[in-house]
């Protein structure tokens, strides 16, 4: 990253790594001080905003049943229809079987978070400084500390649109084993949500037809990435293509078995590499 891009990044040994993230887990790491961690929901609602004082109608709870492309493009709901001059599906994880297309290239999971009681003092046993930490195992942990001072934890991962039946087990047994000493901490929050995953782990941006645009598939990077690919879907709306037809470029190949058989083939593959995380392979 210096070299090729002059951005620099500190990288940490077992023991400067410790002295941030008290973990027995981890061998060592990289302190990236240009990047920033944010309140997701707090965002939503700010472009929401945004969105609404520009003139935009957000219309909640209005699940889209068919789209039928054309010169106008209608799209139907349980309530009623809507014809448009352009139409930009943006669904990632939510899609269904709206568009068998995109649904060939990118694969609905689900991701699961835990938020502890507040930790007070205990907090130094987590972290050192206000930061937000993501791991290189292939089912990834990432986690930080909130305002007040909470450790929210994610991990662990479910496929499809089912969610298991106790949030708190599944996030709890990863999270004790990057902090086995907060076995006595209550656990106050459990959710998760859907996302979304490509074969080449790239966004999915494509242009369906003339007027229907889609972008989906940021695996796990979203908050950033779906930002600038509404930037990009909103200029190329406009006739400014450069940016979405570079991203549209990118190579996205359909995942195996098709949209029937793609759902147990990824567990097949995500189960071999989970145990791969457990060997430290």
């Amino acid at each position: 990253m210096a070299r090729r891009y002059d951005y620099p990044l500190e990288a940490l040994g077992a023991e400067g790594f410790h002295r941030l993230c008290p973990s027995p887990r981890y061998r060592g790491g990289v302190l990236d001080r240009g990047a920033a961690h944010l309140n997701p929901l707090a965002l939503a609602f700010g472009l929401a905003r945004a969105a609404a004082s520009a003139g935009v109608r957000i219309h909640e709870r209005s699940p889209v049943t068919r789209i039928s492309e054309g010169s106008k493009v209608r799209v139907e709901t349980g309530n009623g229809q809507i014809e448009a001059d352009h139409l930009i599906l943006a669904c990632n994880g939510y899609l269904g079987g709206l568009d068998r297309r995109i649904a060939a290239r990118v694969m609905p999971i689900n991701n699961f978070i835990v938020a502890t009681e507040p930790l007070g003092d205990r907090a130094a046993e987590v972290l050192n400084e206000d930061v937000a930490v993501s791991d290189d195992r292939f089912v990834v942990n990432y986690f930080r500390l909130s305002s007040d001072k909470r450790l929210l934890f994610g991990g662990g991962e479910s496929y499809g649109y089912r969610f298991p039946d106790d949030i708190r087990a599944l996030v709890r047994k990863p999270m004790l084993e990057v902090f086995p000493h907060l076995r006595d901490v209550r656990l106050d929050h459990a959710w998760g949500g859907t996302l979304a995953i490509t074969m080449k782990r790239l966004p999915h941006l494509a242009r369906l037809s003339p007027n229907v645009l889609t972008a989906s598939g940021y695996s796990g990077h979203g908050v950033g990435n779906a930002v600038q690919a509404g930037k990009l879907m909103a200029e190329a709306v406009r006739g400014q293509s450069a940016g979405f037809d570079a991203f549209a470029a990118l190579p996205c190949p359909a995942f195996p078995g098709g949209p029937s058989l793609r759902a147990p083939l990824l567990v097949l593959a995500m189960s071999w590499f989970a145990m791969r995380d457990r060997l430290g392979l």
